[in-house]
């Protein structure tokens, strides 16, 4: 059985979706954990889905963080395997059915699919994707330890709740990329990338949250997150210490820019990844040149 970790806050009118991307999925050996993190009680919200999906409700007495809610969830969960969806994202109906086929060959702990990075809401797969960023990396094990290239909604992994393992409930952001690198080298999960869409992940220009407020904050909190996560995670390999050196410089050029009173480009992160990743697996040495081209689109 996969458990499905759902931690929300203050959006029960974006539940229902996720919900709904659940009630779809071809794969039916699953149940599904909400964490309310100190939000109105959910339970009226739900209950229309009782009769449709294996639910449990946890809501805790004040709001906690995204991490402890899904720490909540984890310790809950029932399932040989865990699944994280936020409450304003989507499954695509295969997503489970896809993770599961790959985790059952027995080569595998750790599965990510590929997701969509919608700039409106959608409820399915375009005919064409090609108007949005696509979260579609092969696993590179050293380019972990320089950024996150795994959308959170596209894992499903083995489950780690009998180990000391959780997510780090300091950490605002990128507290994913930081459970995914301890994942891999605390616990030594073997990775296995699908190659096929399988969820959407919603990062909507002007819809307040955790990445759109990070660009009004300097220094902004994934510089600060970044530093932290370099400290956890020390690299000795050249190439990488040199596209951490680059992203450094990136989230400074960042930093001055908002310092400012500059906008930062929606979905430029984006942009980034898709370049960084294709440099460090082709063998070729980060641009420090390009770094301002990134920020040309703002207005």
């Amino acid at each position: 059985m996969i458990s499905v970790v759902i931690p929300t806050h203050h959006r029960p009118h974006l539940l229902p979706e996720a919900l709904a991307s659940l009630s779809r999925q071809v794969f039916g050996d699953f149940e599904v954990v909400v964490v309310n993190d100190g939000g109105p009680t959910l339970v009226d919200v739900l209950r229309p889905w009782r009769d449709r999906l294996p639910l449990r409700l946890f809501e805790l007495p004040r709001r906690t963080g995204v991490s402890h809610a899904r720490n909540v969830g984890i310790d809950h969960a029932e399932g040989e395997y865990l699944a994280f969806l936020d409450d304003d994202d989507i499954f695509l109906p295969r997503h489970l059915a896809r993770a599961y086929q790959a985790l059952a060959l027995g080569r595998a702990d750790f599965v990510y699919c590929s997701a969509l990075v919608a700039g409106e809401r959608m409820s399915e797969l375009p005919e064409r994707v090609d108007g949005g960023p696509v979260k579609a990396y092969p696993f590179d094990d050293d380019f972990l330890l320089v950024a996150n290239f795994i959308h959170t909604g596209a894992v499903v992994v083995r489950s780690f709740r009998e180990t000391g393992v959780r997510f780090d409930e300091s950490l605002t952001h990128c507290e994913d990329w930081d459970m995914w690198l301890a994942l891999r080298r605390r616990l030594g999960y073997r990775v296995s990338f699908v190659d096929e869409i399988t969820a959407i992940y919603h990062q909507l220009p002007a819809v307040e949250g955790l990445v759109g407020s990070a660009q009004l904050a300097v220094p902004s909190p994934f510089t600060v997150v970044r530093e932290r996560i370099q400290d956890a995670w020390p690299a000795s390999d050249g190439r990488v210490r040199r596209f951490r050196a680059w992203m450094n410089a990136l989230e400074d050029h960042r930093n001055t820019r908002i310092r400012k009173g500059h906008a930062i480009p929606h979905q430029m992160f984006d942009a980034v990844l898709h370049d960084t990743h294709a440099w460090f697996t082709a063998g070729m040495d980060p641009d420090f040149a390009r770094i301002p081209d990134y920020f040309r689109a703002a207005v």
